[in-house]
């Protein structure tokens, strides 16, 4: 017997796999999944831990550890809910796919950008609607936000969630080299450049 989970926009395989206190290999098993990459609306199977086939889908949240995807990462001292954990699992997945190769100031920057946003009365008040709003990263238009993030990554999210903000509020950051002078970016005013990316 399992349960039925219908993906959600902005949940990953391993929020998931939190959320039902379940393995990720045990819900790549039950799924016949060769990887981690799922979609909003694509139904899941939720194996039980229960006896006698009982479902017992108790949400699990660690507070020692913070499991990426490749390992495991040492969470501060603190208590996360669920949503947290979902949020810093996401946050790192578009760290990842935007700054990899940065300098992790750069990185931190990055998460910090994201969070100022859900901040912001203009952009989306959670971090999956910042992250998945239309037209703003390139990885959500191209899949690369599915790949799974580094624990450099983790460390640059915890950094910014912990209130560290290197550009001082920006809300934006783009490549300088791969965007056209004619964008409508080069209206906002630049802050300062960490590494490849401007912030504004």
């Amino acid at each position: 017997m399992s349960l039925k989970h219908t993906v959600q926009a902005g949940e990953t395989l391993w929020s998931i796999s939190l959320l039902y206190g379940v393995t990720l290999e045990e819900l790549r098993a039950a799924n016949g999944l060769a990887g981690d990459v799922i979609y909003p609306g694509q139904e899941l199977s939720i194996p039980t831990t229960g006896e006698n086939g009982e479902a017992e889908p108790e949400p699990v949240v660690p507070t020692a550890t913070l499991p990426s995807l490749e390992g495991g990462f040492p969470l501060p001292e603190g208590s996360y809910t669920q949503q947290d954990l979902a949020d810093i699992a996401l946050l790192a997945r578009l760290v990842y796919a935007e700054a990899r190769g940065e300098p992790f100031e750069g990185q931190v920057a990055v998460a910090a950008v994201l969070l100022n946003r859900v901040r912001h009365p203009e952009f989306p008040n959670s971090v999956a609607g910042a992250v998945y709003q239309p037209g703003q990263f390139e990885p959500v238009a191209n899949g690369s936000i599915n790949q799974i993030p580094n624990n450099l990554a983790y460390l640059a999210v915890l950094e910014a969630w912990g209130g560290a903000d290197p550009t001082n509020g920006a809300l934006f950051f783009w490549n300088p080299r791969k965007v056209p002078a004619s964008s409508w970016v080069w209206t906002r005013q630049v802050k300062l450049q960490i590494g490849n990316h401007v912030f504004a």
